[in-house]
């Protein structure tokens, strides 16, 4: 009876430590991917990717603007005169605003670039 009491405590104290060596290794694992995290949110490259895809989104915006700008036409068959001449009254004017936007998107990078370039 007394190896019996002993196998059953050497066999719950392997479990006991088992569990507490694998909630360590938990606990430590957490904290490097918390410290990777961490290091990477400041880290330039990725300050530079979220700036790439918001630049590639208004980018996506525009030319989506564009396409729509143009294709507004497509149903001026069954219009009168006078609306097919507001349409495309319309569609210059718009076109002209999306050309303006799109400048204003283009020299925004030149001129990070070129800021960038005086602090190095």
């Amino acid at each position: 009876m007394l190896y019996l009491c002993l196998a059953i405590c050497a066999m719950f104290l392997t479990f006991a430590i088992g569990r507490y060596l694998s909630a360590k290794t938990r606990l430590v694992e957490k904290t490097i991917d918390e410290t990777i995290a961490r290091k990477l949110s400041a880290s330039p490259i990725k300050t530079e990717l979220s700036r790439l895809k918001e630049e590639n989104g208004v980018m996506r915006n525009l030319l989506t603007d564009m396409v729509e700008n143009e294709a507004s036409l497509a149903q001026a068959s069954y219009m009168s005169e006078a609306d097919k001449a507001r349409a495309i009254e319309a569609r210059t004017t718009r076109r002209r605003e999306i050309f303006g936007e799109a400048l204003l998107v283009l020299r925004r990078p030149r001129e990070r670039s070129a800021s960038r370039q005086l602090n190095i």
